[in-house]
């Protein structure tokens, strides 16, 4: 196909592999925004490229399926012979809007030297659970790679600044066909090049194709690519320190910042690192076997109950298995009282603990018996706060989080001195990939609780403990 004189000053790039269904709807839509729209069908055997006839596209066509990193960089490739100060991708299947584009340039005029990303996390109602854990996981270790807090990693609609590419190499195999999109932030970042999202929506459609996603194949790619290149600069402390601590932990507007977290998690990495990932495993085989034991006999007069970062001010999947735990305790033994524990987090309006609250109260449980306390944001402060603004501590807990959760909570909770029987808001632990990669981060801070722990008794260091205990 021959593809038409352009005007804009970007290019649209767009991979396909069997998008019989969708491409042409996508690049109908894309033209109204630019005339230089590049697609590359990457071995379809359905009815893709058929679709694109008579639209002004610069078509590429792979004869064998190559992969989608391959594809990318042979759009980018073709993008870049024409005077263009931009290059936008995004996906052929539905899951980007076209209209959106206009947005994320915007957004590119303004921050000309970063790489914007169309970040979904945000919508989370929208997105499949497993993909969406899958995906706040895969941030956490890009974004220490990266060394900056990153929104949606695994996000194709992305508006690239075209000089990023002047002197980058990239692997382009098969094997990299997902890790591509993950490991060119890495790449970007180590230019002084980093990313900007802008929220968009999480469009998943109920009849879409299945993905050619591979969770345990594509992430098992990216994190062994993520690990070379942590290794490769020494585990790059700093990255995660400015990727995790300093955004999350650290005080934000005090002249005197409180350095001891990252100097606890440097520990913990040292610790691991000099164990050749002994303490690491330990941790994980703690984790895993707390969650597949424990059970929730719920003998205490008093329900401490864990809650979590609320969905569109509402409790989410798992802060409803905990809720509901709740609700089948009460209903064999209504005199108990229940303390639920959890501030404002995230983009809430409300607090974890009023949701929380709210929703016991709508299935019949009496007001009467519920206490919440509503200003601790993690576990750590959950118990820091509950003994200093109850009298709860005076007596047996029941704690009340999911399994996976339940071995840290457990920990913390004894440090300060509850006497805590673990309560499980499953029935049963399930085994999956997703379900592994939440106890591996579990199992991390974990072992870091435990390194800051024994370092401030050895040490002595009355502001640690002032928080751990």
């Amino acid at each position: 196909m021959q593809h038409s004189n352009h005007s804009s000053n970007f290019a649209i790039v767009i991979p396909a592999y069997n998008e019989e269904s969708t491409i042409h709807d996508i690049v109908t839509r894309s033209l109204k925004y630019s005339s230089l729209v590049i697609v590359i069908d990457d071995g379809s055997v359905d009815q893709t490229s058929a679709r694109l006839e008579g639209l002004p596209v610069n078509l590429i066509k792979n004869r064998n399926n190559l992969g989608k990193a391959a594809c990318l960089w042979a759009g980018i490739k073709a993008a870049r012979q024409h005077n263009v100060k931009y290059i936008v991708t995004l996906d052929a299947d539905g899951q980007h809007a076209p209209e959106d584009i206009p947005t994320l340039l915007a957004k590119a005029e303004s921050q000309t030297s970063q790489i914007i990303i169309g970040a979904r996390l945000a919508d989370k109602s929208a997105i499949p659970a497993k993909r969406y854990y899958a995906n706040k996981i895969a941030n956490f270790w890009i974004a220490w790679a990266a060394g900056y807090p990153i929104s949606d990693s695994q996000s194709g609609f992305r508006v690239y600044p075209e000089k990023l590419f002047h002197n980058l190499e990239m692997p382009i195999s098969k094997r990299n066909s997902f890790v591509f999109e993950s490991e060119i932030l890495i790449k970007a970042a180590q230019q002084g090049i980093r990313c900007s999202a802008v929220s968009i929506p999480a469009v998943y459609a109920e009849n879409a194709r299945p993905s050619h996603f591979n969770g345990l194949r594509d992430i098992t790619y990216i994190t062994i690519m993520v690990a070379r290149s942590l290794i490769s600069r020494g585990f790059y402390l700093k990255g995660l320190y400015n990727s995790c601590i300093k955004p999350n932990l650290l005080p934000k507007q005090n002249s005197h910042k409180d350095y001891n977290g990252y100097l606890t998690l440097m520990l913990s990495v040292l610790i691991i690192t000099l164990s050749f990932g002994v303490t690491f495993f330990l941790s994980f085989i703690y984790v895993l076997s707390v969650a597949v034991k424990s059970g929730c006999n719920a003998k205490a007069s008093q329900i401490v109950v864990l809650g979590k970062k609320l969905r569109n001010n509402s409790p989410d999947y798992d802060y409803l298995q905990r809720l509901t735990r709740v609700k089948q305790i009460i209903m064999q033994s209504p005199d108990k009282i229940i303390y639920i524990l959890g501030g404002i987090t995230g983009e809430s309006e409300i607090s974890e603990a009023s949701s929380g609250k709210r929703y016991l109260e709508h299935h019949d449980v009496k007001k009467e018996i519920i206490k919440i306390e509503e200003s601790s944001r993690n576990t750590l402060e959950n118990m820091k706060h509950l003994k200093t603004s109850t009298t709860v501590s005076e007596k047996p807990i029941s704690l009340i989080t999911n399994r996976y959760h339940l071995a840290r909570a457990g920990i913390m909770a004894k440090g300060f001195g509850f006497d805590a029987e673990r309560c499980a808001a499953e029935d049963s632990y399930t085994f999956g990939f997703v379900a592994t990669l939440i106890l591996l981060a579990e199992a991390f801070h974990l072992n870091w609780y435990m390194t800051g722990r024994t370092y401030a008794k050895l040490t002595r260091n009355k502001k640690i403990l002032s928080r751990i205990q």
